[in-house]
């Protein structure tokens, strides 16, 4: 008998005055509430997620994405105390004259040409009658100097001048979408720029608001989509020894926008820049149900993903500074405490390997309907 009570509460249907009551109920439990948005619950999300908020979003919009994995930093750098510089080093092949003695001076083939004296692999510089000079690590002033000392010991009041010949001690790289990939001399004074069109130029496939500069194992907080699309120079760094330019290219460069929008589906990047309401808006925007302004941005690998949470009519103020990268998934949501547990609902399958695999191969609505719903 029991049972069949149990039976009939469970299928008797919901009349409007029950449907009415429970609504009333569900609002007078929010309006109890000091703030309708939903924020989730940070101990419910899966081990190893990483949950910031719109500030950490906006700063991280101004670093190029890092393709070299988190052991990667990027360095704290001050721009404007850059100079042009240059250090000799070994293999590097040095001008010597020391006026009226060219014995010793660098060697002259022809006139006019010079074979010129090369620094050694132990950092000296080797001159008849004058002997061994250090060189290597020394700008060209500093190591004019020393070379008018050692020659003062056999000349009086000597004139002695230095310049270098060739730059064979250090290299920058230019690697990826450019024209002509490799390895250039660094001179002291060639720029981020000059170097780029030493390349070649960036090809029409280069992605650079994902592109790098990486300098003695860390990453410069430089874009080159500010510096060559949007003419931005402020950070036109010189290149240093070792110094590594890549621009990756931008095939396939897609986010996903899923939840309380119209279309869900896959947006495209296109010329390497898609902001936050762009992709909104090609997904159709938010769903007309109102306080559908809970967004979640969602990034990085399955494997250790940060979850940015938004409020979307405040994001919406910084919308041209946040720029979304490739793979990002974008989730809109109701807010308020009564839809939690769709908001999680929705986030959490994102957040669990094999589900975001399966979103991330195919991009396919049925997939999302099976998510959303």
């Amino acid at each position: 008998m029991s049972d069949t009570r149990y039976v009939r509460r469970r299928r008797r249907p919901a009349t409007a005055t029950s449907r009415s009551l429970g609504l009333l109920a569900a609002l007078t439990v929010l309006s109890a509430c000091q703030s309708p948005r939903y924020r989730y619950d940070r101990g419910r999300l899966a081990r190893g997620v990483e949950s910031r908020d719109l500030d950490a979003l906006l700063e991280d919009s101004q670093q190029p994405p890092s393709r070299f994995g988190a052991s990667v930093q990027v360095a704290e750098y001050t721009f404007s105390d850059e100079r042009d510089h240059y250090e000799i080093g070994r293999n590097d092949v040095l001008n010597i004259f020391v006026m009226n003695h060219p014995e010793m001076s660098s060697q002259r083939i022809n006139l006019g040409e010079i074979s010129g004296t090369r620094v050694q692999k132990d950092g000296n510089v080797y001159l008849p009658v004058v002997g061994a000079v250090a060189a290597a690590g020394l700008d060209v002033v500093s190591f004019q100097n020393r070379l008018q000392q050692a020659v003062g010991r056999f000349v009086h009041d000597p004139q002695v001048s230095v310049d270098v010949l060739q730059y064979e001690s250090q290299k920058y790289f230019v690697l990826g979408q450019v024209a002509r990939p490799g390895a250039f001399p660094v001179d002291g004074d060639t720029t981020l720029l000059e170097a780029l069109g030493l390349a070649g130029g960036p090809l029409e496939t280069a992605d650079l608001e994902a592109a790098h500069v990486i300098r003695n194992g860390q990453l410069l907080p430089i874009s080159l989509g500010d510096l060559l699309v949007r003419g931005d120079v402020s950070r036109n760094t010189f290149m240093r020894d070792r110094d590594t330019v890549f621009l990756p290219d931008n095939v396939d460069q897609k986010v996903f926008v899923l939840g309380e929008v119209q279309q869900p589906r896959v947006v495209p990047i296109v010329r390497s820049r898609l902001t936050l309401a762009e992709a909104l808006a090609q997904a159709g925007g938010p769903t007309a149900a109102m306080a559908r302004s809970e967004l979640a941005v969602i990034r990085g690998g399955f494997s250790k993903p940060v979850v940015y949470t938004l409020d979307l009519e405040r994001a919406m103020l910084f919308d041209d500074q946040i720029r979304l990268r490739n793979g990002d998934r974008i989730i809109v949501a109701p807010t308020g405490l009564a839809t939690s547990s769709r908001y999680m609902s929705m986030i959490m399958p994102f957040l669990q390997g094999a589900q975001a695999a399966g979103v991330a191969a195919s991009g396919t609505t049925q997939f999302v309907n099976t998510i959303v719903e």
